[in-house]
C-alpha cells in the first residue's frame, strides 16, 4: 500500500497571491547598489556588504528588497546587532510593526548602547499602541541622549507616549529639555512640534512650511504632531481632518508621521 504525503491544512486556504506573490518593484537599482552587488560576487559571505546593500536599497525606498539583503546578512551572522537594527527599521517602513519590535528587541540585547535601536524600538511599540513598552524604550533612549539634535526627537515621541498614558506631569517635565535656543540640527520639525507643546508656537503655525524641499514630508511630520495635539486636547474633528490630509499626500508613505497618522486613522475606524 502506497504511502502518500500528508499535511495539516484546513479545507479553506489562503490564495497564493495574498501570501507570496507580492508585486515586485520595476525600479532599476541605483549605480551604488549595482556596485555593491559586484563586491558581493567577490565576497558573498560578507555581512557588512549585504548590510550595505540593504542601506543603499533603502535610499531608493526599496524596503522589501532591503529586508531581503539584511536577512541574507543575518543568515551569515544571526547575532549581528546592527543588521537587526536596520531590518527592524525597515519592517517599520512596510508596516510590519511586530516583526520590527522582534528585531529591535533582540538588537537591544545584543548591543544595548545603540541609541537608534532604542529610538526605533519605542516607535515600533508606539505604532502598535503598546505605549507602556514604548515608554520603557524611550526612557532608555533618553538616558543615552547627549546631543541637542537627538534630544528634540526623543523628547517629541516620548512626550506623545507619556501623554497617551495619561502621565501629563511627567510629560510636561520632559519639555524642559528643549527650548527656543536648542539647536535641532536636521530635526527642526520635531523642535517646532515641541515648541508647540510648550505653547511657544501657535498650532496653525506648525503646518506653515512654504519653501520646504519636501512639503509632503513636512505635512506628515508636523501634521501628525498637530493632529495628535488636537486629539489630546479633545478636538477630535480637527485631529481627524489633519490625519486625512496627511494620508492624502502619500509621497513619503514610510515617514514616521505618515505611519503614525495611518495607525491613528485606522484605530478611529477610518472616519
Amino acid at each position: 500500500m502506497a504511502n502518500f504525503m500528508r499535511l495539516s491544512v484546513t479545507k479553506d486556504r489562503a490564495e497564493i497571491d495574498t501570501q507570496v506573490l507580492l508585486k515586485k518593484s520595476d525600479l532599476p537599482y541605483s549605480p551604488e547598489v549595482l556596485e555593491v552587488e559586484e563586491k558581493i560576487k567577490e565576497n558573498p559571505k560578507s555581512v557588512e556588504l549585504w548590510m550595505q546593500k540593504g542601506l543603499l536599497l533603502s535610499k531608493q525606498m526599496l524596503f522589501r528588497e532591503a529586508i531581503n539583503a539584511y536577512s541574507t546578512a543575518l543568515s551569515l551572522n544571526p547575532f549581528h546587532a546592527l543588521t537587526l537594527r536596520h531590518r527592524g527599521h525597515r519592517f517599520i517602513s512596510i508596516r510590519m510593526f511586530h516583526e520590527a519590535a522582534a528585531d529591535l528587541e533582540l538588537s537591544s540585547r545584543l548591543d544595548p548602547t545603540n541609541w537608534d535601536t532604542w529610538y526605533h524600538l519605542g516607535l515600533a511599540y508606539y505604532l502598535l499602541w503598546d505605549f507602556e513598552r514604548a515608554e520603557a524604550a524611550y526612557k532608555r533612549c533618553l538616558e543615552m541622549t547627549h546631543t541637542d539634535e537627538l534630544m528634540v526627537a526623543i523628547v517629541d515621541w516620548y512626550w506623545m507616549t507619556l501623554m497617551r498614558l495619561g502621565k501629563k506631569e511627567e510629560a510636561d517635565k520632559l519639555l524642559n529639555l528643549v527650548n527656543e535656543d536648542t539647536d535641532p540640527g536636521e530635526n527642526l520639525s520635531y523642535k517646532r512640534r515641541v515648541l508647540m507643546y510648550k505653547g511657544l508656537i501657535k498650532p496653525e503655525e506648525l503646518i506653515s512650511f512654504e519653501g520646504a524641499e519636501f512639503p509632503d514630508l513636512e505635512m506628515a511630520t508636523q501634521g501628525y504632531g498637530l493632529s495628535n495635539y488636537y486629539y489630546l486636547a479633545g478636538e477630535l474633528e480637527k485631529s481627524n481632518e489633519i490625519l486625512k490630509e496627511i494620508l492624502a499626500r502619500d509621497t513619503f508613505w514610510s515617514a514616521f508621521g505618515y505611519l503614525a497618522a495611518l495607525v491613528d486613522f485606522e484605530k478611529r475606524g477610518g472616519k
